[in-house]
């Protein structure tokens, strides 16, 4: 039995969010190619998305350095200290930079 559109479409976008991008930065493309307007018109999202990651990726980076910091085992050498510095020093340095 044919699987109809949305099946399709529903298939397409179930799988990972890696796979999802992918097949965004290839639907962009291909529509910049065929209309220039209509791709600066819905370049808005792509906006959308570029400052979503930009908002996530400070605290998500945080998260990870929290759960090597709680995982880390008594008398295992770590290099922590460089990390929570360079992290800190990139968050405000980036929040100095707006």
């Amino acid at each position: 039995m044919p699987k109809t559109l949305s099946a399709r479409l529903g298939s397409l976008f179930a799988g990972s969010l890696v796979k999802q991008i992918m097949i965004g930065l290839v639907a962009g493309v291909a529509l910049a190619w065929l209309s220039r307007d209509a791709a600066l018109a819905v370049g808005l999202l792509g906006d959308l998305f570029v400052n979503a990651l930009k908002a996530v990726a400070p605290v998500l980076v945080l998260v990870l350095v929290i759960s090597s910091i709680a995982n880390h085992q008594q008398g295992q050498k770590s290099n922590i200290k460089p990390i929570v510095m360079l992290y800190l020093l990139s968050t405000f340095l980036q929040r100095l930079s707006r």
